[in-house]
């Protein structure tokens, strides 16, 4: 938590989620710390949790638990919009969309005619949240996922995103990224590779 106490839902700044789009990294953080049981729904239980989360904190002392339940009741009556197909439970796109993120990164350098090492340094700097100079972890989901959002064919989903992670440890060798690993997936070849694949599993 930050000293200002306003960096403590998941480790992003209330106003973000109140007020503001959201990194992809960001999201990731959202997501991974809610979906409690790796399940890649948000469940009631755990959206309730976020929701307490999220106004419980200590510029919303005056609201209490009941009221939160109440709000979490009509924030899922109104986000039935983005309940898709409908199961009573948040898929990763649906709460994507509720809570807003950031236009896809990866769509200003994917598109691009030729993708430079300048562009590649780029990626990098936007997804390496701690400088180590690696994607990893919650970093490496997010940089997979704007992968999986740049296809819009594609569902981006838990399972699609952890299908394309596993492809991309193929290709790399590796599970964590370096400034040449991410080089190598978005080559066009390696784009177009992954996209097939990806495109097999969600038939």
């Amino acid at each position: 938590m930050s000293k200002s106490g306003n960096k403590d839902v998941a480790g992003v700044e209330l106003k973000k989620l109140r007020n503001k789009k959201l990194t992809s990294t960001e999201f990731m953080q959202v997501w991974f710390h809610y979906d409690k049981d790796k399940s890649g729904y948000l469940e009631y239980v755990e959206f309730s949790q976020f929701m307490k989360d999220l106004f419980l904190k200590k510029d919303c002392t005056d609201i209490t638990p009941e009221q939160v339940e109440k709000y979490t009741a009509e924030v899922i009556h109104l986000m039935d919009t983005y309940d898709e197909n409908r199961d009573g439970r948040f898929e990763m796109n649906e709460l994507a969309k509720a809570l807003k993120i950031e236009e896809n990164y990866l769509n200003k350098i994917i598109n691009k005619k030729s993708i430079k090492d300048k562009h590649i340094q780029s990626v990098l700097k936007h997804y390496d949240s701690n400088c180590d100079q690696i994607l990893q972890g919650i970093e490496l989901k997010a940089f997979v996922g704007d992968l999986v959002r740049s296809c819009p064919d594609l569902p981006y989903n838990f399972a699609m995103i952890e299908q394309a992670c596993n492809y991309i440890q193929e290709m790399s060798g590796d599970n964590n990224l370096n400034i040449e690993s991410i080089k190598l997936i978005l080559s066009l070849d390696n784009r177009q590779q992954l996209h097939r694949k990806l495109s097999e599993q969600a038939k």
